[in-house]
């Protein structure tokens, strides 16, 4: 069976046509999104103008756009991405070989803009070199080679960022904001994980079965934990306490004293009990007044000492104490009410 030439020719044709039918639309597409760029460039929209271009390359490379592209950065003050544009499109031209005129006019542009180029530079000491360290800057990983170098950049902040297995992360941030501006950012030594972490708090349960001792062992105060102060609240009650009844045992003793003087000189002048001197009588009644005023002073003084070595007892460090001690005065008694809760 043989097939007419003809057939062959439209065949081939068909597949001449379908080959070339995506081709054409790309070109379309790239054709389409570099008018749109070159509209909004004379509209002053320049960074939507940019994207468009950029787009278009995309789709298409071609020096003319790469040009194009690269005053549309220019204007919107990308001058570093500009610079690196316009060395590509240089590269472009030369590899095509057919278009000497554009390359040079892409690295004299490119030449012309690089006193006004900012630079950002990653300093790495060796102190801060260690295995698996990886420095990025806006999320894109900075090679190695680069670091202590100054880059070229656009204006605007950036966030350098730090990071290595096993080490603390660590980041900065900083802003390019003029034309020729140079910054450096110094990385710092990384701290290791465990030098940061605190030692690990046992659960709540744990830790109390853990601080428990044993039956018949003495519990010991853990190395660095202050021990609970001895002098509760209750306890500086029972030294106050013990201090007045001290005052109220003190003035009973004065009195008791003069009493004693005064009652002998009674006696030495009229020693018998009927005795009509009325000075002997005088001072008689003021010992009777001042032995009972002592009396006063001993009882108070004494259930007040009494008191504080109850209260210095109870007022223990492990007793959840509310006290209150009120004197109590009728008649001829004396002594102090305890009430609370033990």
């Amino acid at each position: 069976m043989t097939i007419d030439r003809s057939w062959w020719l439209a065949l081939i044709a068909i597949w001449v046509i379908a080959a070339a039918h995506p081709a054409v639309a790309q070109s379309v597409d790239a054709e389409s999104l570099f008018r749109e760029g070159k509209r909004l460039m004379k509209e002053g929209k320049l960074a939507e103008a940019c994207d468009k271009l950029e787009a278009s390359d995309r789709l298409e490379p071609s020096v003319g756009t790469l040009l194009n592209l690269t005053d549309c950065r220019e204007q919107n003050h990308q001058l570093a991405t500009a610079w690196a544009t316009f060395l590509k499109a240089s590269s472009a031209a030369k590899q095509a070989g057919n278009d000497p005129r554009r390359e040079a006019e892409a690295r004299r542009r490119a030449h012309a803009l690089e006193p006004r180029l900012a630079y950002l530079t990653v300093s790495v000491a060796d102190a801060s070199r260690v295995e698996g360290l990886a420095i990025t800057r806006n999320g894109t990983v900075i090679d190695p080679a680069l670091w202590n170098q100054g880059i070229p950049v656009d204006p605007g902040e950036y966030e350098i960022v730090g990071q290595a297995p096993g080490l603390e992360p660590w980041a900065t941030r900083t802003t390019i904001t003029a034309e020729g501006q140079k910054v450096s950012v110094e990385v710092p030594r990384f701290k290791r994980l465990e030098e940061l972490q605190p030692a690990v708090t046992p659960a709540r349960g744990a830790q109390a079965d853990a601080g428990r001792p044993p039956p018949g062992a003495t519990r010991a105060t853990p190395a660095g934990v202050d021990e609970p102060s001895r002098y509760t609240g209750t306890r500086k009650a029972a030294i106050g306490v013990a201090a007045g009844g001290g005052v109220s045992l003190a003035i009973g003793l004065v009195f008791a004293i003069k009493a004693s003087d005064l009652a002998k000189q009674s006696d030495a002048i009229c020693p018998s009990a009927a005795c009509n001197d009325m000075h002997a009588v005088q001072l008689n009644t003021d010992a009777r007044h001042k032995a009972r005023i002592a009396n006063i002073g001993f009882g108070v003084g004494g259930v007040a000492v009494a008191g504080a070595v109850a209260l210095w007892f109870l007022g223990k460090p492990s007793h959840d104490e509310a006290i209150a001690l009120t004197p109590a005065i009728g008649g001829d008694a004396v002594g102090v009410t305890l009430a609370g809760r033990f």
